[in-house]
């Protein structure tokens, strides 16, 4: 039996002798086809040793990801024990054991998923390992994937004693239905969609007396708008709004208020607060930290014009 036949069998019995009697919501045989894919997209040649993306993460639906969350921990070592046996075939190294992440993109429907692979080097891979222990073993504040530990790519390792065999041991997405993506992003008003509808004209009556003006009453007190903020992507020109009391900065969809697409980005990366009085950031112990003007902060009051960078994204402050 071949290693790839083998694989798909193992897959199959670990939803198969669930508790609860799961059915895989996709093909594994096609994952593990992209993720090996996404391999050789991004290995590159690092001091003459070609040096494999040890990090790997799976979008999938939110129904899906509730599906496999108890099975997580098995899936995740299926993958990677995979991905690991086709770099070996071709002589690839990795900074460490190849991780395998779940990710929620509520953009998904069931039954579909993405993959992509980044190089990382190996202290941000082992506190990644670390992050996602403890994610599976349930200590995260949202159950699945939808969890709030960071995914991040930190800069590949720029010399091979960063690098170990085998035997020692977020690319562009690719998606199993290419045309999925553009069918479900909601198609731009026609011109006939926008004319005006005309206005109806006031009934009057030719016979009747003159009515005394009716007294209207006093216009509600309205409340006041809500402090807002802008951040403006300084290399898109993006701009996102956020309002007080508080949003989050991150790259999951389903936790962030400011989605980002940036791959160094953590999923709960930083939070924007609203105080009464101003505005402030702070950093939600993101793997790549949160600066403010070019300084690293923990937590820091912000001023309109300040400059905000969580992973490689620039965003301009403005308050109002």
């Amino acid at each position: 039996m071949s290693f790839f036949s083998d694989f798909e069998d193992r897959i199959a019995d670990l939803f198969e002798t669930a508790p609860q009697g799961y059915v895989e919501p996709f093909s594994f045989k096609k994952l593990a086809k992209r993720a090996a894919k996404e391999m050789e997209n991004e290995t590159y040649e690092i001091d003459d040793i070609d040096t494999a993306p040890a990090l790997y993460t799976v979008l999938v639906s939110s129904a899906d990801d509730a599906l496999m969350r108890p099975l997580y921990a098995s899936i995740t070592e299926e993958v990677a024990t995979f991905v690991a046996v086709q770099a070996h075939k071709k002589g690839y190294v990795f900074v460490g054991k190849p991780l395998v992440r779940f990710m929620v993109d509520p953009s998904l429907k069931s039954g579909r998923f993405a993959v992509f692979a980044e190089n990382i080097d190996a202290s941000t891979l082992d506190r990644l390992r670390r992050e996602e222990k403890e994610f599976l073993a349930g200590n995260a504040g949202v159950g699945g994937a939808a969890a709030q530990s960071g995914v991040i790519a930190n800069p590949a390792p720029s010399s091979s004693a960063d690098l170990i065999p085998l035997d020692d041991l977020f690319t562009d997405r690719i998606f199993d239905d290419p045309s999925m993506e553009a069918s479900d992003e909601l198609q731009p008003l026609s011109a006939a969609d926008l004319q005006p509808v005309p206005a109806i004209p006031q009934t009057q009556r030719r016979s009747d007396p003159v009515q005394a003006p009716v007294a209207q009453p006093a216009p509600a007190h309205e409340p006041a708008p809500e402090p807002a903020a802008l951040l403006i992507d300084r290399r898109t020109g993006r701009t996102f709004r956020a309002s007080a009391p508080s949003a989050i900065i991150g790259r999951e969809r389903s936790q962030a208020d400011v989605m980002l697409s940036d791959p160094n980005v953590s999923r709960r990366h930083a939070e924007l607060r609203f105080d009464g009085s101003s505005w402030r950031v702070i950093d939600l112990r993101s793997t790549n930290g949160t600066l403010v003007n070019d300084v690293d902060i923990d937590e820091c009051v912000l001023r309109s014009g300040d400059l905000i960078t969580v992973g490689l994204t620039n965003l301009e402050f403005r308050e109002g």
